[in-house]
């Protein structure tokens, strides 16, 4: 993991964890140009994306716990808005763990509850194995492909990453994904906790049947006719009215 800090005396403190595929220099991209305000973004790149491609991606929990040093060495003990995606949800679950760090609210778009699913891992990998061979052979098919869901802009950044990732990187990622660590939350805690999904997102499914046992107090929003983490990209406006929205007013929007 390395961080990245944007504005280093903004009165805000905000997290930024990309998903799979895409890199700090991708969240910056969507969100911080957007949100209006003076805040502090802290922008991780997960270990085998962006400025850490060179490492390997290992485990949730590891990078978690870098970027709690982080935060420690830094004396930041209040992050006032959490944003992550797919996999930097699944790294944040982890980070909920730190109770020495208040985390005031979170927003998490498209986050896994697959917590022990062998079958679905087997699945995963395989697709995703598959299809990395291909983008090594034709980086530009992988673009076009990854620009089709995701635009232009992301669709590169996405494509960049999938070619330089290694496989003991990605078969750890869909590990993560589907054996996902859920930490046990307070109502207080959970309550600060907005979930967003696509409607099309194959997540959805499982968070809307786990969401109201595990965090009862937490938000569901739903983005209509959307796939998985498609709204940040496709409807950057959006997204980052929401944001604006959750700093504005806490989790009741």
């Amino acid at each position: 993991m390395k961080m990245n800090t944007i504005n280093p005396d903004g009165e805000k403190t905000i997290l930024l964890i990309h998903p799979m595929l895409s890199s700090g220099e991708s969240m910056k991209n969507l969100i911080c140009e957007q949100v209006k305000g003076n805040h502090r973004y802290l922008v991780p790149d997960l270990s085998g994306h962006g400025s850490a491609a060179g490492q390997t991606y290992r485990h949730a929990k590891e990078e978690a716990d870098e970027i709690y040093e982080y935060l420690a060495d830094h004396h930041i003990n209040t992050i006032d808005l959490t944003i992550a995606a797919s996999l930097g949800g699944v790294v944040v679950f982890h980070l909920l763990e730190h109770k020495d760090i208040r985390f005031t609210k979170i927003l998490l778009e498209g986050t896994s509850f697959h917590t022990s699913s062998p079958f679905v891992e087997f699945a995963y990998r395989k697709a995703f194995l598959s299809k990395h061979k291909k983008a090594l052979k034709d980086k530009n098919l992988a673009i076009e492909k990854m620009s089709r869901l995701y635009g232009k802009e992301a669709g590169k950044i996405m494509a960049d990453v999938f070619v330089n990732i290694n496989e003991e990187s990605i078969v750890n990622i869909v590990h993560d994904c589907t054996h996902v660590h859920l930490p046990s939350l307070t109502e207080a805690e959970s309550a600060n906790i907005i979930f967003t999904y696509g409607s099309k997102d194959f997540d959805l499914k499982r968070a809307k049947k786990m969401i109201p046992k595990i965090y009862p107090k937490a938000k569901l929003l739903i983005w209509p006719n959307y796939n998985h983490c498609e709204k940040m990209t496709a409807d950057r406006a959006g997204f980052c009215k929401t944001v604006t929205d959750v700093l504005e007013r806490g989790a009741e929007i």
